[in-house]
């Protein structure tokens, strides 16, 4: 494999000792350069731990989805034993996909040569391979992927040998907990592609500051750009997060519809009148208001192009209490999601121009630089001194 150009990795690495408000965009090459890209599916995608779903999506045991994360074809399936997984959706035999959608079922069967797994994996019955002098059942399994749970969020590690999933989220945990994301329950699913590289996507899901271009005329009023701030981010890196105070003129009475809905005691005063944006990395954001989460997770469909998935949550009592809450949301989210769309989209588009640079970033872009950090410890950059 190249390697990447070394004045992009310098580029890179110099972000580790630059002052936030002393940093540049990225430069063009950081989206379209192949190098760079594969190294980034070594170093990270192959990794860390990527959400693929939620646990809702297949509460029956049975129940089952598929999805595709890089080169991967998985299958996550609730087991008729009772416990979620994450298998190759490759037959054993000559590779076909074993199953396509989603559904339920007791077994699965190939539609090629109809050999039956079973939920956890493991070969059921294969015609006509009596004879064989090579076959062997009980090492004809579909393999299976590292896969766990965090607060009903779904998460795969390509890796074998990575660090627990809790151990990365620890940390997390302890500024999300007023939040309670164990309680909620997701009301509205969405997954498709976007056009540009995926730290586009990234970028753009981890800062308030484009509010005031690309989300003007929908939420871009509620949490105007100017009231965007950085708390201080966590010592171990694992995650980049923001917060944007609400315009005085959407906290009004009791039956204003911005105003937090369910059970609000755990709330301190700035949750209840900031939106909050978290970014965990490598590609799973989160846009929370007290007892709402607009969630998304992003993972390369190529270097020009990204998967996304995502979601909105809301709390139990949320739901129950206002059951047509899915629908009276529904246009703003999708209206909002299309716009994030267009900007990661139209970038991709002049990202290889001559004229194309890079651009001092905006104090509230401090979210930017600490994902360009995460990218440079991941990729094995050290920090550079004065004699480099």
């Amino acid at each position: 494999m190249n390697s990447p150009p070394n004045e992009l990795m310098s580029t890179l690495s110099e972000y580790l000792s630059l002052d936030p408000l002393s940093c540049y965009s990225l430069p063009p090459e950081a989206y379209t350069d192949l190098a760079l890209y594969a190294l980034e599916l070594d170093a990270i995608f192959r990794k860390e731990w990527l959400c693929v779903g939620r646990a809702e999506y297949i509460p029956t045991r049975g129940d089952y989805y598929c999805i595709d994360i890089l080169d991967e074809s998985l299958l996550v399936v609730h087991g008729q034993d009772g416990v979620i997984r994450a298998l190759s959706n490759i037959c054993r035999h000559r590779f076909m996909p074993v199953v396509q959608g989603s559904g339920n079922t007791k077994r699965f069967v190939c539609p090629y040569h109809a050999w039956t797994y079973e939920t956890d994996g493991s070969l059921y019955a294969a015609p006509f391979m009596k004879g064989s002098s090579v076959f062997d059942k009980s090492l004809c399994s579909l393999p299976s992927y590292r896969l766990e749970t965090w607060c009903g969020f779904l998460f795969i590690n390509l890796d074998d040998d990575a660090p627990p999933l809790l151990d990365k989220m620890q940390t997390a945990d302890k500024y999300l907990v007023n939040y309670r994301l164990n309680e909620q329950t997701e009301i509205m699913h969405y997954q498709t592609e976007w056009a540009g590289n995926w730290k586009l996507s990234a970028e753009n899901s981890m800062e308030y500051y484009h509010h005031v271009g690309l989300h003007k005329d929908t939420v871009g009023g509620q949490l105007p750009a100017k009231n965007t701030y950085l708390p201080a981010g966590p010592d171990d890196g694992s995650f980049t997060h923001e917060r944007c105070r609400m315009d005085d003129a959407y906290i009004g009475g009791e039956d204003h519809p911005f105003n937090p809905m369910g059970k609000l005691d755990t709330f301190s005063d700035e949750d209840l009148y900031t939106g909050y944006m978290v970014y965990i990395f490598p590609a799973f954001t989160m846009a929370m208001r007290p007892n709402t989460n607009n969630w998304l997770s992003f993972s390369p469909a190529g270097i020009s192009n990204t998967r996304v998935l995502g979601g909105y949550l809301v709390s139990g009592e949320v739901a129950r209490e206002h059951p047509n809450i899915a629908e009276e949301r529904r246009e703003l989210i999708l209206k909002v999601n299309e716009e994030d769309a267009k900007a990661t989209t139209e970038l991709a588009k002049v990202m290889m121009s001559s004229k194309a640079q890079r651009g001092p970033l905006s104090p509230f872009e401090g979210t930017l630089v600490e994902f360009y950090r995460y990218l440079a410890r991941s990729l094995g950059l050290a920090e550079k001194t004065v004699d480099d």
